[in-house]
């Protein structure tokens, strides 16, 4: 529920500077207005949480973005705020909101935020049931193997100087490109991955390493959120703290 006001404020808040082209005729009066306006939204949110005992419960990262609007939010928090559509889904998924594991082969709807009711705190325990803990646990193995696949890329594009030793060697392997193929293959044949093409991974039709760089970095920002998601879930976040999720591989 925390989420999906984050998510939303995301969305909500456009500010000046991002609409300057539309606002080039405003006078200073309407440019006030407009301000005016988005600090009203960002109070009516803040205030809703609490009515709901939601705001006690979220971190101070979100507090301080929540409570930010127009050209004093930060425009990497809001980007970032945004994609925690993907770590949303997720815990849709684990909860049973949705009936299905979400598709990876593209952002996440907002709309699908719908699906959440806000409710008391104490009243929402009360209506669904987790996952099956092996089921969340082997799909947060998978997507840390999707995230390995996202470094990988990277080491690769960087030029990473691999060197194998002469058991890699025997079995085949001679560069980080040999890992990603006998990788995938093994993933594909365990049916932890549903598709491969010239043994690699899978993203909207195209081996991962031909993505274009804007496809790279959305399908990095979808893999890293739910691979945060689901660690979180299976108790990686030291004392639970959500903010504190790591994501190695």
């Amino acid at each position: 529920m925390i989420l999906k006001y984050v998510i939303s404020h995301s969305y909500r808040n456009i500010s000046l500077s991002a609409i300057n082209h539309a606002a080039i005729n405003w006078t200073d009066s309407d440019k006030d207005s407009f301000e005016r306006e988005l600090k009203k939204n960002m109070h009516e949110t803040v205030s809703s949480m609490q009515d709901f005992g939601l705001w006690k419960y979220s971190t101070q990262k979100e507090k301080d973005f929540l409570s930010s609007y127009g050209n004093n939010m930060d425009s990497m928090s809001q980007m970032n705020a945004s994609w925690r559509m993907e770590a949303a889904i997720i815990l849709m998924w684990a909860l049973k909101i949705i009936d299905n594991y979400p598709d990876l082969n593209g952002p996440t709807n907002p709309e699908t935020l719908k699906k959440v009711e806000i409710k008391k705190i104490g009243l929402f325990s009360s209506d669904f049931n987790l996952q099956p803990y092996k089921e969340v646990s082997h799909m947060r193995d998978i997507m840390e193997a999707w995230h390995w696949r996202v470094n990988t890329r990277r080491l690769i594009q960087d030029n990473y100087k691999f060197e194998p030793d002469a058991n890699m060697k025997k079995s085949g392997i001679n560069s980080l490109e040999d890992i990603v193929r006998m990788t995938a293959k093994s993933a594909y044949e365990s049916g932890d991955i549903k598709e491969i093409i010239d043994r690699d991974f899978v993203y909207k039709g195209q081996p991962f390493r031909d993505l274009s760089t804007d496809e790279f970095h959305e399908a990095t920002s979808i893999i890293i959120e739910r691979h945060y998601a689901l660690n979180w879930l299976c108790g990686y976040a030291p004392n639970n703290n959500w903010e504190e999720t790591p994501t190695d591989t």
